[in-house]
């Protein structure tokens, strides 16, 4: 089948230099986490952390994909420092989805399980005040000297005046191809619903494939279906693994309550000395929903990725994105904008 990129901005950068192509979309992406950041300043927006963390994660995701072209000019330091912002917004982010799912719970439970779900609100309340002020710690520290120093790196970059290195396009196309073939690995790894490490290892997987074919998105006309299916895939895997994560948290609670309650020479089940109901039988009730979200989530994402059917299609759009990037590639090569620094010719 013929393939050919449409044409606009993207389509030029297919044919620039791999070097200035990469830092063209890094730029976009630096100033979209800036605004983001921004809007956490905001308290009336609800969406501006997940705002935040996707466009992060977008930009870590980006330059984490095109080291090899941009090492010369961001450092590991500022991917350090950045790491360091994600880590803090992952910890916010995942209490922040236990909340809303311990809420919604709570809603479809007896008096004897509400009790249980006010208790743990309260702890996973605090727990959030706490992680919220270590993120907003996090970013006062890094995120501003981080994207200052990834800004100068990727206003420009050193080539020779004789070089003829690899267009953008040909190196977009093989790390599409080869992040592909590590998300195939990696679902063939997930076989069983125990699979946990292997499961969450395909969802990470299938998210910086996602963000690479977002970048591409407006040039290949295939791009935008890929990242579609990838979006559905990472929502699967991501409610699996959400479950999995408060499943094993909440079995860490009730045993220490229980522990807590036999050292003490008291009861396992009974009210509180406060008179607040039980909170362990409220536990054991969400307990049982996660385990049966898990089966749900789990059972979907074999639905869909068990057999060979979807994976062919996935392999077939894979190649089409493949040749439509190529094929940009080689055509006449675009004006430069971006301003690059060359030896042996003085700047102005």
């Amino acid at each position: 089948m013929a393939v050919r990129p449409r044409d606009g901005p993207i389509g030029a950068i297919l044919r620039e230099p791999a070097e200035r192509g990469a830092r063209r979309i890094a730029l976009t992406h630096l100033a979209k986490a800036r605004e983001a950041r921004d809007r956490l300043d905001d308290p009336g927006n609800a969406s501006s952390l997940h705002d935040f963390r996707v466009s992060l994660r977008h930009l870590r995701s980006w330059l984490r994909a095109f080291r090899p072209v941009l090492r010369d000019t961001v450092s590991a330091k500022v991917e350090r420092r950045l790491e360091r912002i994600a880590t803090a917004t992952g910890a916010s982010r995942d209490l922040e989805v236990h909340i809303d799912w311990v809420v919604r719970a709570r809603r479809t439970l007896t008096d004897r399980g509400r009790g249980g779900a006010a208790w743990l609100l309260r702890r996973l309340r605090a727990s959030k005040r706490e992680a919220d002020a270590e993120l907003r710690a996090a970013i006062d520290r890094d995120f501003e000297r981080a994207t200052l120093r990834a800004e100068e790196g990727l206003q420009r970059y050193e080539a020779r005046v004789a070089d003829d290195g690899p267009r953008f396009g040909d190196v977009a196309a093989d790390l599409i191809v080869r992040h592909a073939v590590e998300l195939e690995q990696a679902m063939s790894r997930v076989s069983t619903q125990g699979d946990r490490a292997e499961a969450h290892a395909a969802r990470i997987a299938a998210k910086r494939l996602r963000y690479l074919a977002e970048g591409v998105a407006d040039a290949a006309p295939e791009a935008q279906a890929l990242v579609d299916e990838l979006k559905r895939l990472q929502d699967t895997l991501g409610e699996l693994h959400d479950a999995q994560l408060f499943g094993s948290e909440l079995s860490t609670r009730i045993a220490e309550l229980l522990a807590d309650r036999t050292a003490a020479g008291k009861p396992s089940t009974g009210p509180n000395a406060n008179g607040r109901p039980d909170p362990v039988n409220g536990l054991r009730v969400l307990l049982r929903r996660l385990r049966r979200a898990e089966a749900t989530s789990f059972a979907s994402f074999q639905a869909t990725w068990g057999g060979g059917v979807a994976v062919a299609a996935f392999t077939e759009r894979v190649g089409v994105i493949e040749r439509c990037l190529r094929e940009g590639a080689t055509r006449v090569d675009a004006v430069d904008t971006l301003p690059a620094r060359r030896r042996g010719r003085p700047r102005q």
